[in-house]
Formats: structure tokens, C-alpha cells, sequence
């Protein structure tokens, strides 16, 4: 006879045939659930085993068993079928079975949503008229199938857009899968965006691995900084478009994929089609659906706002309670360009706070946001060109110089890419 824990680790199960019909039934099953075995052995599994929620074929269920309600796991074994009882009623608390249920409903819902968007409309914060009608023609162009290019100056909240528009779609159950193309090195791109098959290159995976466009299925993908996207991977990316396909880095045969494409960049598309960096056919693909999001310094009466949205946030993430902003910073805030946009903006706040005494959020110790361009008067003029690398090489070695050598910082300070950072240094010759 089983000791009592010994029963509650097995259950014991009931095997049928390939008719269905009862062939065995271990005794600990017999014992637990008071049932003779030579009265059952020979009889339809259905008279002894009942499923009153569906009569499809589950792997688990609940079933009931000579009265018992119990929770129920199939197991195949070629023809043949074993039903292992995992719980039986009076061995857990309602409460608890409740509480384990709830439990894998929030993982669920956390798993399938880790994936979604973000953000939605109510969350892109402004009242001007330039981004009034940003949201209006986002809201109209979320309901189509199309693809949207989003384009404006960096720091404006494109990936917000993006992840809103999604949020509205009939796509907003699946998933949303954001690819920066900056920031993938350019020999990388392709198995991270495509997809690999097992072999397809030294330390692949030997099952391969499915690329970001198979990630979005029914779903959305959102790649930013499409300008940096390798002139090599444009035209496969042109083929998803045109074709729905995709082939993975490797492989033989295509797989259909159902996505929309969102895109956003800060640069002029146009002039890099002239300028031949990238490819016209892939341009006019994406040019479906132009949406411009506006800089800060064009709504500056949102500025205010976003201010203290801002001072909301970091009051919860920092402990504090800022409950208003000093009149002579809001009049700086207003009167500032805000080359950054509204990162900056979030930047400048959170620093503020950080160093704020009090209920009064007010203008800290200054930085480089606005110091005075220092020019040299005395040196000769250089070709525009020239006069804009001299500029970028300056600012790049100021900024590693403020960061101390630390690239990622100094890659914030420039409100750049990492992977852009590392360009340019390499392009400069910059060694630190």
C-alpha cells in the first residue's frame, strides 16, 4: 500500500487501446479513486473518464473520474493513450488551483505582450497644432495595411509614433519588433534581421534561428534609422516588401511572412537615392505613407508639457516630490531650440531633478546644452565639407574628453549611436 506523500507524487493512470476501450488501470489509480480493475478492464474509456468542458482531444484537461474531479494529463503512445491523474480535487485548496490559474494567465499575458507596443495616442503628449495633426494622420494611417515612413529630426518621438499607430492597428495583438539598423554591425545585419539556417556560417546554431522579420509575424516591424540600413540588405528587404517572402542567411526555399513595415529615419531619403547610398526602388516602396513628426522647437507650446510630464515620471522612479517648475527655468525651457528634441528635454528634467532641493524644480549648474560655440576668427576658410568634418571631429574628441574615453557616454553626449560612434572614429582615425 502507498504511503499517503507516495500518492500525491503519483495518481496513478488508465491506459486504452486504439478502440479506445480500457486495457489497464495501475493500482495506485484503483486505490486513490476506489475503483475495482476487473470491472473496468474492456469498457469505453468515455464511460469512466468523462471531459465536460469539450469532447476535442487536449494534452491537459479536467476531467472527471468515478465522481472525482481531477486534473488530467494524455500521454500517446502509438495507438494506445495513458490518462495520468496529476490532481485529484480534495488534494488542492479552490483557492489555491485559483491562485496557480491566475498566475499562468498573468505569465501569458506578460509573454505575449512583451513583444507588443508600448505606447499609444494618449500617451504622445501635445496640444499644438503641428502635432495635432501628426496624431490625426497617424490615427487615420494606423487602420490601413500600407507602409508608413516616418521621418523627422532625432529625439522626436518616432518610435513612440510607431509603436501607437501599432497599437490601433488590427495587428495590435501581435507582435511589435523594433530593429534599430544602426546598431547591428553591417556583417551581422542579415542573420539577425533574416534569419539563419543551422551551418550557414561558422557558429551558427545548428537549428538556425529565425530572423526579426519571422519574430513579427501577423504582426509589426519597425525599423529605425533605415537610412544605416547596408546597401547589401536593402534589396532583400525590398523583396519582403514586394513579395512577402523571406529567405533566411543559408537557405534554400522561401517562407511567407504576413507583416507591415514601419520605417523611420532623420535623414533625407531622396538625397541618398541621388547620392546613391540607397537603392530608388526600396525608396518608393517605403514612400507610401510619409508622416513627419514635428521638432520641439516647431511647438514650443507643448514644451511646458512634456516638462512636466516629465517631473510626474521622475517624481515615481527618484522618490521625490517636485510639485512645480521655477518661472525663470520655464522661461529658459521656452526659449531654448532643443537640438536634441523631446530626448533632450527628458534628459535636461531628469538631471534637474536629480539635483533639486525642495518642491520647486529649478535651473541647474549649466552644460555644455548651452554654452557659446566657441569660432576661430583666424583660421582659413575650408570647403563646406571639410568645414563640416573638421566640426563632427571636434565635437566627437570633446565628447570623449568630457566622458573620459567612455565611448557610450560619450556617444549620449553626442545623441548618436554607439555603432554610429564607432564609424566615425574609425573614419577619423580617432584611437581615443
Amino acid at each position: 500500500m502507498l504511503t499517503t506523500a507516495e500518492r500525491r507524487i503519483n495518481w496513478g493512470y488508465i491506459e486504452t487501446d486504439e478502440h479506445s476501450q480500457i486495457v489497464f488501470l495501475s493500482d495506485e489509480l484503483c486505490a486513490t479513486i476506489q475503483i475495482n480493475k476487473e470491472e473496468w478492464v474492456g469498457m469505453p474509456a468515455r464511460e469512466l473518464i468523462r471531459d465536460p468542458s469539450s469532447r476535442k482531444p487536449k494534452q491537459v484537461f479536467f476531467g472527471i473520474i468515478s465522481g472525482y474531479a481531477c486534473l488530467i494529463r494524455v500521454v500517446h503512445l502509438d495507438q494506445h493513450r495513458q490518462y495520468h491523474v496529476l490532481v485529484r480535487q480534495d488534494d488542492v485548496a479552490h483557492v489555491e488551483l485559483m491562485s496557480f490559474m491566475n498566475a499562468v494567465d498573468g505569465l501569458t499575458k506578460k509573454k505575449s505582450q512583451s513583444r507588443q507596443s508600448k505606447y499609444s495616442f494618449s500617451e504622445l503628449i501635445g496640444g499644438s497644432e503641428s502635432m495635432e495633426q501628426a496624431k490625426e494622420l497617424a490615427a487615420r494611417i494606423a487602420t490601413s495595411q500600407s507602409t508608413v515612413l516616418l521621418t523627422g529630426e532625432s529625439g522626436t518621438g518616432k518610435e513612440l509614433f510607431a509603436q501607437a499607430i501599432h497599437g490601433l492597428s488590427t495587428r495590435k495583438h501581435n507582435p511589435f519588433v523594433a530593429v534599430n539598423c544602426a546598431a547591428i554591425p553591417a556583417d551581422l545585419f542579415e542573420s539577425e534581421v533574416f534569419g539563419y539556417e543551422g551551418g550557414a556560417f561558422s557558429g551558427a546554431k545548428k537549428e538556425g534561428k529565425p530572423g526579426k522579420v519571422e519574430l513579427a509575424q501577423h504582426g509589426t516591424l519597425f525599423l529605425d534609422e533605415i537610412s544605416e540600413l547596408p546597401y547589401a540588405a536593402q534589396g532583400k528587404l525590398l523583396r519582403v516588401l514586394q513579395e512577402r517572402e523571406i529567405e533566411r542567411l543559408g537557405g534554400t526555399s522561401s517562407k511567407n511572412v504576413d507583416i507591415r513595415i514601419i520605417a523611420a529615419t532623420n535623414r533625407d531619403l531622396s538625397m541618398l537615392v541621388h547620392e546613391g547610398k540607397f537603392r530608388q526602388d526600396l525608396f518608393y516602396r517605403l514612400y507610401v505613407f510619409d508622416l513627419k513628426i514635428p521638432a520641439l522647437r516647431q511647438r514650443k507650446e507643448d514644451i511646458l508639457l512634456l516638462a512636466n510630464s516629465f517631473v510626474s515620471l521622475f517624481n515615481d522612479r527618484l522618490g521625490l516630490q517636485v510639485e512645480s517648475i521655477d518661472m525663470e527655468l520655464q522661461q529658459w525651457m521656452l526659449h531654448y531650440e532643443w537640438p536634441g528634441n523631446v530626448r533632450e528635454l527628458k534628459a535636461y528634467v531628469e538631471r534637474a531633478m536629480n539635483l533639486t532641493n525642495g518642491r520647486t524644480l529649478k535651473r541647474p549648474v549649466e552644460t555644455m546644452l548651452s554654452q557659446p560655440v566657441e569660432v576661430e576668427e583666424d583660421r582659413p576658410l575650408y570647403s563646406l565639407e571639410d568645414e563640416v568634418k573638421r566640426a563632427e571631429e571636434n565635437a566627437i574628441r570633446k565628447a570623449l574628453k568630457q566622458a573620459d574615453g567612455d565611448r557610450t557616454t560619450a556617444a549620449r553626449l553626442l545623441d548618436i549611436h554607439l555603432a554610429s560612434l564607432y564609424r566615425k572614429l574609425s573614419k577619423y582615425g580617432i584611437k581615443d
